[in-house]
């Protein structure tokens, strides 16, 4: 959840710290459709910059940074959907999340808009996971 300005400093450390031949993975927002929608939505519900790219877009500025695609794997954004949240974090720590939306009024307001934003944007919004290995 960068600018891409922060993106392409992030990957220029990637690419320092990997030998040749190197692997890194990561997991990103991807954006379908409406980018600048996505990211002014994101960025005023989330208070952080952040800048889902598409497709073609991650894999220029991975390769800009001199990282070469491996692999990638996309999906629908499942994040603060009961099943997913129960399947990443146990029941547990799933339990302990909704106590403290629920106990905590700013916590719960800001949720619940993410979550909001996530629903409306279902279409539009999902991750995606890219394997690369340096140059």
């Amino acid at each position: 959840m960068q600018s891409p300005a922060g993106k392409a400093k992030i990957l220029r450390g990637v690419y320092q710290c990997l030998k040749p031949g190197g692997q890194f993975l990561t997991h990103e927002l991807l954006a379908r459709n409406h980018e600048i929608e996505l990211h002014r939505v994101l960025s005023s519900v989330n208070r952080v910059n952040a800048t889902p790219l598409s497709i073609e877009d991650w894999k220029a500025t991975l390769e800009t940074a001199g990282l070469h695609i491996q692999n990638s794997q996309t999906g629908a954004m499942r994040l603060l959907h009961l099943p997913s949240l129960i399947a990443d974090e146990g029941v547990n720590s799933t339990l302990k999340i909704f106590w403290n939306i629920a106990t905590q009024p700013q916590m719960r307001s800001r949720v619940l808009a993410i979550r909001q934003v996530f629903q409306q944007y279902q279409q539009d919004l999902g991750y995606i996971i890219l394997a690369t290995t340096k140059f």
